[in-house]
């Protein structure tokens, strides 16, 4: 039975719909959920998640067309069948083949098709919510009429990343019809109110997302519903939602027993009224499609025709042990180009602008997607300025909500392979959108290189909006505004993470970092935004660094994953000091003051990107010095500039003639307001020159 029928024009027809080949979908997909259960309680491979009483999902599919876009649920086999047709994928996903889908990688019932419009599924629940916002927000910048469809249960309904997704849904009006598959189980939890409280459809409709409520075991009434809920959304009327109430026939997956949780009575009732399959058999055969025999041979034809495929698959390989690293990151291949434009003295924020600004001039679907990128101002920080004057349809303003930041921009790329930046005002705020920043750096990983999700995520990191600190006092910018970062993002696998120290490498790696087919997070540290070339203690900017304040018009890329090596006075260096950021102007000041007092030379090396960092660039430095310095702005709780530390003693322990030295902000939150204290918690030119005599004397 449908409910809360609306009042648009209906126009769903069941006339066109292929009913006997939506029935063989299903069936398909029942046999298949059998025959996998059965040979994982054999023990033929380690996990089985079941599909049974979800199957009307391939009515929902037959609804969309083929170039629509869907984001499964792992209960959506035949969601996957009627869209593909593709009985080998799922056991070859169970035996976890090289010929899979995810290549073996990913766990069963982890749909994707690259060329078939089928996002990635993650293991977390709903985790593909905020990419597939992202789709639909492409889909609609595109102006295309394809339809993003994502599905998740009950259970998914009630995490943060379905709330994005319905948030950006509404806010931005996009074509998504969002299906919560609700079996009235969480895992062992039943819902009963637990998931949300009253009408899901009543809070849907409250945020201008049209809804509606379905029997899924009535699969007619679950396509009809759908088609008009899939013509609602073609129309440009906005998005939709379809709360499907299903019975879920099997235990949540085979490591759980459905009979430690769930009444004797309540499996037999759900199984005797809630099958979709037995259901829309008896439909088929009272509407005389179909006779009783005509069922129980297509079942038995179904299954002989699955024990051969299983014996295919059988025979394929599998995947071996020395490709496990591969398909974790991908740098691009920079390609040497030298900048033809005038060069002007710039600050780092102006570098920044004129780089986003140069990628909307490329790329006419590039865009920046932030809390306030789009005001008149071009953010708090001004980065997007540029863009709000040029292009103020490619500076948009986002919901204070960080999930939907990330995943809009990462969802967006996920689709045609081309970056967009997320820019998230500080860095501490990333914490809520740490799952889909994680997933979208998996996402090559979890695919084999099928999929990619390019991201630029910008975010002012470290202490203070001014100068360095030693010429501009403190920032002010206390707790939840001062964390450095980088001890977040370098220990992602497939993260590329830049955090450059000069307005000239600003731009020219934020030009490179769109090219990049894994997700870049770009640390911009904001005592650089205005500061200038450091200076010596005699007030004289530093003529090692002064040229990269010089910043060429128009485009130019540098290379990721290459450090610079800075000479500072004259001979062989005494000492290596190793930074990135802010720290590398502190660092050179405090070189060129010690060079002053002493006549020797000192090295620094500006990681520029950390991570993947350049170890050629470290071991050849410290070779020469045989010294090594490592400055960060992090606290030292296992932080970045730690494993620096540790990578020098592990792979140049023998060219070193003392143990290397390592300064780090104090092992506190960052970072006191006051600024006696702030001055006092982040290294300095100061700390780095009483650091440097100490290591020279040893």
């Amino acid at each position: 039975m449908t409910v809360n029928t609306p009042s648009i024009e209906s126009g769903t027809s069941a006339e066109s719909l292929d009913v006997i080949g939506l029935y063989h979908t299903m069936l398909t997909a029942r046999v298949i959920n059998d025959l996998l259960k059965v040979r994982k309680t054999q023990g033929r491979y380690p996990f089985y998640i079941g599909c049974a009483g979800h199957e009307a999902m391939a009515a929902v599919t037959a609804a969309l067309r083929e170039n629509d876009w869907l984001a499964l649920y792992y209960r959506d086999l035949a969601a996957w069948l009627q869209r593909t047709g593709d009985r080998y994928a799922p056991l070859r996903d169970a035996y976890a083949r090289i010929t899979s889908p995810g290549a073996g990688r990913n766990m069963p019932a982890h749909y994707t098709g690259k060329g078939l419009n089928i996002l990635p599924t993650s293991s977390e629940v709903a985790g593909l919510a905020p990419f597939a916002a992202g789709a639909a927000f492409s889909v609609k910048q595109h102006k295309s009429d394809q339809v993003v469809l994502f599905s998740t249960g009950d259970g998914g309904a009630a995490t943060n990343d379905f709330h994005a997704l319905c948030r950006a849904s509404s806010v931005y009006q996009l074509p998504t019809l969002i299906v919560v598959e609700d079996n009235g189980w969480a895992i062992t939890a039943a819902n009963q109110g637990l998931q949300w409280s009253g009408s899901l459809v009543e809070w849907a409709q409250a945020s201008t997302i049209y809804a509606e409520e379905v029997d899924g075991s009535d699969v007619m009434a679950t396509y009809e519903a759908a088609c008009r809920l899939v013509q609602h959304i073609r129309a440009g009327r906005g998005p939709a939602l379809l709360h499907l109430h299903l019975g879920l026939l099997d235990p949540h997956s085979s490591s759980t027993d459905i009979k430690s949780y769930r009444k004797k009575d309540e499996i037999a009732l759900t199984a005797a009224t809630k099958d979709p399959v037995k259901n829309f058999g008896r439909w088929l055969v009272e509407h005389g499609h179909l006779q009783e025999a005509d069922l129980d041979r297509m079942r038995k034809t179904i299954r002989t025709e699955l024990d051969r495929i299983e014996q295919d698959v059988l025979e394929e390989p599998e995947p071996t042990a020395d490709r496990a690293l591969e398909h974790v990151l991908t740098v691009p291949q920079w390609v040497e180009n030298t900048p033809r434009g005038t060069k002007r003295q710039l600050t780092m924020l102006a570098a920044i602008n004129e780089a986003l600004l140069e990628l909307a001039q490329r790329d006419p679907y590039f865009f920046v997607f932030g809390q306030d990128v789009g005001s008149p101002k071009g953010g708090v920080f001004g980065a997007t300025a540029l863009l709000v004057n040029q292009f103020p349809d490619r500076a948009i303003s986002s919901p204070l909500n960080e999930q939907i930041i990330v995943g809009i921009a990462a969802g967006a790329g996920m689709l045609d392979g081309k970056a967009r930046c997320a820019e998230i005002q500080f860095v501490d705020y990333h914490q809520s959108a740490t799952q889909s920043i994680r997933l979208a750096a998996r996402t090559e990983y979890q695919t084999y290189g099928n999929w990619n999700a390019p991201l630029i995520l910008r975010t002012k990191s470290g202490s203070g909006g001014g100068g360095p600190i030693s010429n501009s006092g403190a920032g002010g910018g206390a707790y939840g505004h001062s964390n450095a970062g980088e001890q977040w993002f370098t220990t992602i696998p497939g993260m590329i993470v830049v955090c450059p120290a000069t307005p000239f490498d600003a731009k020219g790696l934020l030009l490179e970092a769109a090219r990049a087919q894994s997700p870049v997070t770009f640390l911009e540290r904001g005592r650089l935004y205005r500061s200038e070339p450091p200076k010596d203690a005699s007030g004289r900017s530093l003529d090692v660094m002064v040229d990269y304040w010089q910043v060429p018009d128009g485009y130019y890329t540098l290379p990721l994953g290459k450090a610079r090596r800075l000479r500072i006075g004259n001979g062989v260096p005494q000492i290596t000091l190793i930074a990135w950021g802010t720290m590398v102007l502190e660092s050179c000041t405090a070189a060129a003051n010690i060079a002053q007092k002493t006549g020797k030379a000192f090295d620094v090396v500006d990681l520029r990107t950390l991570m993947p960092f350049d170890q050629e660039a470290i071991v050849s430095a410290v070779k020469e010095s045989n010294r090594a310095l490592v400055v960060t702005e992090e606290t030292d709780h296992t932080s970045f500039g730690r494993h620096i530390h540790s990578w020098i003693i592990e792979h140049c322990f023998y060219d070193l003639d003392v143990t290397p030295a390592f300064i780090s902000a104090l092992a506190a939150p960052a970072a006191p307001y006051n600024g006696p204290e702030e001055m006092g918690f982040f290294p300095s030119a100061t700390t780095i020159e009483a650091r440097m005599l100490a290591l020279l004397a040893e």
